[in-house]
């Protein structure tokens, strides 16, 4: 496989976004697309989502965290 169709291959692959290091883009419930970023530093989600805007806090940083804890076999306090 040559780097061209690697790359190609990847943008196919995850919907012609190249992902950058502790960013993630997910999708809302009305279609739209949203950017959830962990910084490091501050050890704290943020979203580009009108929930987190307002309430410091939405379903997509959730939903995200839930996904990487059980990826690790933690299981959902719920």
């Amino acid at each position: 496989m040559t780097n061209q169709q690697l790359v190609d291959l990847v943008m196919t692959k995850f919907d012609g976004e190249i992902v950058i290091p502790n960013q993630w883009r997910v999708d809302g419930s009305n279609g739209k697309h949203y950017t959830v970023n962990w910084d490091k530093y501050h050890r704290q989600y943020s979203c580009t989502c009108l929930g987190y805007t307002y309430r410091r806090r939405c379903r997509h940083i959730t939903e995200l965290s839930n996904s990487f804890g059980l990826k690790k076999g933690i299981k959902n306090g719920k």
